[in-house]
């Protein structure tokens, strides 16, 4: 009996470390649906034509809803997001199926400013820290404590084309940070390392921003206000379609809005459930690619592939979007 109870704990633990897998982040940067580069010129949603030399922001206290409702505090408090280092490590979880993220755009109360019960000098963090100095700086002094977001460059002023006007809108204030919770889809990397791939819509998060007329504003209020409430108002955090691609060795499979599409994959078939587990959807996959129509409204589902021996290959929570 004593043999049994090692050999059961020995199978749990075994069965414990494979699941853990290395968890990362990327959130890419995005200007009307293209890659956002500095020192590129862009056309807002105002169509002012604008170009930046600076855009970055602090995203702190992930947690990662998965599997069924547990949640997961990424130990990391706060990170930094620049057009230049947009993926980052969250840690080692026992993380299956992703269900959720949570995440506030911002540097939290307690570390910020002079009244934060977590706040410390800033000289105080290594230099490799988020919170440490930066260039350009993303720090105010200790009274007014860290920016949120700062964003500069230089908007068409004249509609002639040219951006000329500087401008710079850097975020203060400790009621300016924004909480995200949205349903996501992670990208199962390999058998040890899982992906979450979002974007970061740029022009949406600067939309009614009068750029070639604001000047330069360190503040906490006014646009500054209006321009961290932008996180919430609009669609500033995206996940892509191609998020849902699952990869493997073979097949490959994923969903876009209502399509499932498909490559590699000789036959299949499928089934669509809701969350309580009710048959919502069937079909066959013919062909080693293609695509098919769901008609079923947005929400999350669990779509399960089977081969031509009815065995699963693939079952997999998906977010159907139905415009």
């Amino acid at each position: 009996m004593k043999h049994l109870i090692l050999i059961v704990l020995f199978v749990v633990s075994c069965y414990k470390i494979a699941a853990q897998k290395d968890v990362f982040i990327h959130i890419n940067p995005s200007f009307n649906e293209a890659p956002f580069e500095l020192n590129t010129m862009y056309i807002g949603n105002d169509g002012v034509v604008v170009n930046f030399d600076h855009f970055n922001y602090y995203v702190s206290d992930i947690i990662l809803f998965h599997d069924g409702g547990v949640q997961t505090n990424v130990s990391t408090n706060v990170f930094l997001f620049t057009p230049d280092q947009f993926g980052y490590f969250l840690g080692n979880y026992n993380i299956q199926d992703l269900e959720s993220i949570q995440f506030m755009v911002g540097v939290p109360a307690r570390l910020n400013t002079q009244s934060g019960a977590e706040a410390v000098d800033i000289s105080s963090y290594p230099v490799t820290h988020p919170l440490s100095f930066q260039n350009p700086t993303m720090y105010w002094g200790w009274q007014f404590g860290y920016m949120h977001m700062i964003v500069g460059g230089e908007a068409d002023s004249n509609n002639d084309q040219n951006p000329d006007a500087y401008f710079e809108m850097h975020n203060l204030g400790d009621h300016n940070q924004h909480t995200i919770q949205m349903p996501v889809i992670e990208t199962h990397t390999n058998a040890t390392q899982m992906d979450l791939y979002l974007t970061c819509n740029v022009d949406e998060w600067l939309r009614d921003m009068p750029l070639s007329t604001v000047g330069v504003l360190h503040n906490e209020t006014g646009l500054n206000e209006t321009i961290m409430a932008n996180v919430t108002t609009y669609n500033v955090f995206t996940q892509p379609t191609s998020a849902g691609l699952i990869t493997g060795s073979n097949p490959k499979f994923w969903v876009d809005g209502v399509t499932i599409h498909w490559t590699e994959l000789a036959y299949a078939s499928f089934k669509v459930y809701d969350l309580s587990g009710r048959l919502v959807s069937s079909g066959n996959l013919t062909g080693d690619n293609g695509s098919v129509s769901l008609d079923l409204k947005s929400g999350n589902y669990f779509v399960t592939v089977f081969d031509s021996a009815d065995r699963v290959t693939i079952s997999k929570q998906c977010i159907i979007i139905n415009p």
